[in-house]
């Protein structure tokens, strides 16, 4: 290609020699030869190398950084100019070759003209730039899965939680890929009983706790939340729970295994029913993500925000001793809550 060509041919190696000790890297030359050669790929892999055993040499950098004008001056043209550029590059033009930043530029013009498949390889490679780039790089690769993955895409909840705009799109697809009515979540693979029912209460009371069945308790760890409810994960993955599917609350602070103490919050799905007891998730205070739902938030002040937004939005009962969100009980063990609060059958 004529514009190729003689761009490359505007490149002139420098001097062999430079003086004092220090001594060029051998293949440098070899990238600059390649070069006047009109080799472009043959270049990249030599500045590469060279970048490889001695990653601050700058006049290396600088080298490589012109083979990426090539691709720069492409995408200042059509599509097709960048499409006939990348398949001369060959090798250098392939996506894993190239830096973030351009990746990045080369994927979003793919993406525009339509050709989002092509995009998806560059938008991989742009996910390891800093910032917002790689942020918007990494959502748009999980948008362009057939498949997200449901985990991936938490992390992404989590990552994105102070960019409306980028969270609202992960939310979207969290959504799609995870069922909005949830019949049921999964319990732990050790508990004979492989899901538990998500039902509203049949009373108008809450049943007496000492004569209430043994509850299931189920631990979790709070991973997002939007305004239809919480994601919470366990031990099979993660689930969407939403906010009317919480029946009650119950708070506890609880001793630790290092003589400290911890807080303890129950979310009950279901109340005990014939022989079945109550279905209680349970979150200790590091399994609520506070930090990522309120990163500028003191902790404390942050629990009860988080506490008082679910009872809020979900009309739940605040169990006996909680306090309607004003109080902490405190209990000898986490057994002990349990015991008092829903009864041991």
């Amino acid at each position: 290609m004529p514009v190729l060509r003689n761009f490359l041919k505007t490149l002139t190696p420098p001097a062999r020699e430079r003086p004092g000790e220090w001594v060029q890297h051998p293949d440098y030359f070899v990238g600059m030869e390649a070069l006047a050669r009109d080799d472009a790929a043959a270049a990249r892999d030599a500045f590469l190398r060279v970048l490889a055993e001695r990653p601050d040499q700058l006049d290396a950098r600088a080298a490589l950084a012109r083979t990426d004008e090539v691709l720069t001056r492409a995408l200042a043209g059509t599509t097709e100019l960048l499409r006939v550029t990348l398949e001369e590059l060959g090798a250098a033009g392939e996506a894993r070759a190239l830096r973030p930043a351009v990746a990045w530029r080369v994927a979003q013009r793919l993406d525009a003209d339509g050709e989002a498949n092509d995009a998806r390889a560059f938008y991989e490679v742009a996910t390891r730039a800093d910032g917002l780039v790689g942020l918007k790089a990494r959502i748009r690769v999980l948008e362009l899965d057939p498949k997200p993955n449901v985990r991936a895409l938490s992390v992404a909840a989590d990552l994105t939680a102070r960019e409306p705009e980028l969270h609202k799109r992960v939310t979207a697809l969290l959504r799609k890929v995870a069922p909005e009515e949830p019949r049921s979540i999964e319990l732990p693979p050790e508990d004979t009983r492989l899901e538990f029912e998500i039902r509203p209460t049949l009373d108008d009371e809450l049943p007496a706790a000492a004569s209430a069945p043994s509850p299931r308790i189920v631990p979790i760890r709070v991973v997002g939340m939007d305004e239809t409810g919480l994601r919470v994960s366990s031990a099979n993955g993660v689930n969407p729970l939403p906010f009317d599917r919480v029946l009650g609350l119950a708070l506890g602070m609880v001793p630790t295994g290092d003589g400290r103490r911890t807080v303890l919050t129950d979310l009950v799905l279901s109340w005990p029913q014939g022989e079945k007891g109550a279905t209680v998730l349970r979150a200790s205070l590091g399994e609520l993500g506070l930090e990522q739902l309120y990163a500028d938030v003191p902790p404390k002040e942050a629990y009860w925000q988080l506490v008082r937004e679910i009872a809020q939005r979900s009309g739940a009962r605040w169990l006996p001793g909680a306090g309607e969100g004003v109080t902490l009980p405190r209990y000898a063990s986490a057994e002990d809550m349990t015991r008092s609060i829903y009864g041991s059958g």
